[in-house]
């Protein structure tokens, strides 16, 4: 007889259950914050443009003519 054994497998799903539940909960708090840190539209990870010009004129990509010419216009 199985007196007492029935309600491992209902404790386990339990778990199983409480489980998916706090990872949805997690997954959708992550994709809120996600929605509401981008600006205007961008990836949030998307590096700004003089950032770029500022590398390409480091590894020698661009002239010191051509960086400046760049910065002046992304000023304005």
């Amino acid at each position: 007889m199985m007196w007492g054994y029935y309600n491992w497998g209902m404790g386990v799903w339990m778990l199983v259950w409480w489980a998916i539940l706090i990872g949805i909960i997690v997954l959708a708090v992550y994709g809120l914050v996600s929605l509401f840190n981008r600006r205007d539209g961008q990836s949030p990870m998307r590096p700004d443009p003089l950032g770029i010009i500022k590398e390409r004129y480091a590894r020698g990509e661009i002239t010191a003519e051509e960086y400046h010419r760049m910065r002046d216009e992304l000023k304005e």
